[in-house]
């Protein structure tokens, strides 16, 4: 089978740092997978966090911060493979098999299991344990979707391997959460230690982003990796996640507009809005062209979200505002020219 047209969703998020999985492109003879620009690792605890810490829980961050890296390190030899070009999806799927993919959550899950957490994270231990686990059960899965071909399922797992990450991360203590995130879309992720988000606008727009965003990155990891896909696969993704991305943000869209922000956040607030509406025409135009068959302009019109993303992220002006936004803002696709939010 020669290699098809690509499919992915780069206008809603960076997401590398969350589940480790690495992205890739494609042309229609050949997928050319580029190498990611970032090298992630496991960030320390700040100075003032470390400073209320024990020793013996900062040797247990410690411990599971290197727990990570075995699973960052396996990530990281990917490169090699994304650095390729190959002549037919195949090849591709055999050079993700020979370079370890379904592994790289084993020793992290085995160094986890082995640790006595401290009783200030022992929660955190389970749920971190519990979703390591989980991405181990997924990863497997998803290397014996690509032994089989079946390129539908792989994506759904990576969307699913998306969801866990995000879904622990929300739950974590703010500590915990930061001294594991790979870099600022990850930290991003976790609530913030003595957090600036006072006002009671500020907080709830802050909740109301952070409910949905599992069921986010789950969407929009579900079509992040770039393998190719036939038009027929093509369908059955979009079909699968039309209607959900779609709920999601009409769900955003309707508890904005019961929002009444301070005067100063005015504006920020209808540059949100108008955002939200956006994405909503674009996905149901996606829906709309998927349902007349007409699927390659059903991708492209996806990847169309990368606009409104950058422009809304670029225009917020409080920096109240950002803050309370930043669990979805926080880094972004290339096109946004690389600007740190």
């Amino acid at each position: 089978m020669r290699v098809g047209e690509a499919i992915w969703m780069p206008g809603l998020f960076a997401v590398l740092a969350l589940v480790l999985v690495a992205c890739g492109g494609s042309d229609p003879t050949a997928t050319a997978l580029p190498t990611s620009t970032a090298s992630p690792t496991a960030t320390p605890v700040s100075q003032q966090e470390s400073s209320e810490l024990s020793a013996e829980e900062e040797a247990y961050l410690g411990a599971v911060r290197d727990a990570q890296l075995l699973t960052i390190g396996i990530f990281q030899g990917f490169g090699q493979v994304f650095s390729q070009t190959y002549p037919v999806r195949e090849a591709l799927l055999a050079a993700l098999l020979e370079n370890g993919i379904g592994t790289p959550f084993i020793g992290n899950l085995a160094a986890l299991e082995e640790l006595d957490p401290p009783d200030r994270f022992r929660e955190d231990h389970r749920i971190w344990l519990e979703a390591t686990r989980e991405s181990l059960r997924l990863d497997t899965e998803a290397a014996d979707a690509v032994r089989d071909g079946d390129l539908v399922k792989f994506a759904h797992l990576n969307g699913d391997l998306a969801e866990t990450s995000v879904r622990a991360r929300l739950a974590l203590t703010p500590v915990f959460c930061q001294s594991i995130a790979a870099d600022p879309r990850a930290a991003a992720i976790c609530a913030e230690e003595g957090s600036v988000l006072n006002a009671q606008y500020a907080v709830r727009l802050n909740n109301l982003l952070r409910e949905f965003m599992p069921g986010i990155e789950s969407a929009s990891n579900t079509v992040a990796f770039r393998l190719s896909l036939t038009p027929e696969e093509i369908g059955q993704v979009l079909s699968s996640m039309g209607t959900g991305s779609r709920n999601i943000f009409q769900e955003i869209e309707s508890a904005l507009g019961t929002m009444t922000p301070p005067e100063e956040l005015l504006a920020d607030h209808e540059r949100l809005q108008t955002y939200i509406g956006e994405v909503l025409a674009i996905i149901e135009e996606v829906n709309r062209l998927r349902e007349d068959g007409d699927l390659n302009a059903a991708r492209l019109k996806l990847q169309g979200l990368d606009q409104p993303f950058c422009e809304a992220r670029r225009s917020f002006e409080s920096s109240d505002f950002k803050e309370a936004v930043a669990v979805f803002f926080t880094g972004g696709p290339d096109a946004c020219g690389g600007t740190p939010y």
